[in-house]
């Protein structure tokens, strides 16, 4: 009836002037005689939801942004990276699994930094690639590299050894909570904790994913089981990595009153 660009103009005009509850019904204000067939049903509510979506993505990376334009850093702006490149790939619309390779390039540079921190982010990330290894036959070659970058990381970076509130940057939070939360005060103990049980999980879905037959009536269960595991350590990281953005001007203005 009409074109695609006169389509997109016809209901771009009904959902931006008429409530949701309108948008496919015919009223008086909206006759869909006239434009009610240029457009396949519930597209409308699809395109709301990628609304949301971009909304919701960009609040996520706003916290670095911001805190990077009022205090601009080249440490700032590497987090700012991390930040919103993994913002992005938790929260857009559409994104492939190797999407999570623009959020390890950011992280290398912080990998004297935070050894600990980097180290498990980017054995986690390659993780999470674990389907589409296999898909391709590269089982052999993900396991061979991850225990190789593993043992440098021990071995070069001492990852172990820093684990401390400073080592982590992630004083000013400890200090803030040990009076309201005890456990704080075992804060290296609980990270150190948490990267062994992390890996240990990871190995043994490795293993199952390359051994195990997934049964008949869950055939896609190893591979949503590490797509889950990585989104949860996803998130962990997103919390984390924000938390050091905007604990660092705290940090700096210390800093420059001691000196």
């Amino acid at each position: 009836m009409y074109g695609d660009y006169e389509a997109q103009r016809h209901w771009q005009e009904v959902t931006y002037n008429l409530p949701i509850k309108e948008w496919y019904f015919n009223t008086s204000d909206n006759n869909l005689q006239y434009w009610g067939l240029d457009y396949p049903p519930l597209t409308a509510y699809h395109s709301l939801l990628c609304a949301y979506v971009f909304a919701f993505t960009f609040l996520t990376l706003l916290p670095a942004c911001i805190k990077l334009t009022l205090q601009p850093s080249l440490r700032g702006f590497k987090f700012a990276l991390i930040s919103c490149a993994l913002s992005f790939f938790l929260f857009s619309f559409q994104v492939h699994e190797k999407s999570i390779l623009l959020v390890s390039i950011p992280v290398c540079l912080m990998i004297n930094e935070i050894p600990l921190m980097s180290t498990w982010f980017l054995l986690v990330s390659t993780f999470s690639l674990l389907p589409l290894l296999l898909k391709d036959g590269l089982l052999l070659a993900y396991v061979v590299t991850t225990l190789a970058f593993l043992i440098v990381c021990l071995t070069s970076f001492s990852i172990f050894e820093k684990t401390s509130e400073e080592d982590l940057q992630l004083k000013s939070l400890s200090l803030s909570n040990r009076g309201y939360i005890p456990s704080f005060k075992a804060f290296s103990k609980i990270i150190k904790s948490l990267f062994i049980v992390s890996i240990t999980l990871m190995g043994i879905l490795t293993l199952m994913s390359a051994t195990l037959t997934p049964p008949q009536k869950l055939p896609d269960l190893f591979p949503v089981s590490v797509s889950v595991v990585s989104c949860l350590h996803f998130l962990f990281f997103l919390m984390y990595f924000n938390a050091v953005v905007l604990l660092d001007s705290r940090n700096g203005r210390n800093q420059k009153k001691i000196n």
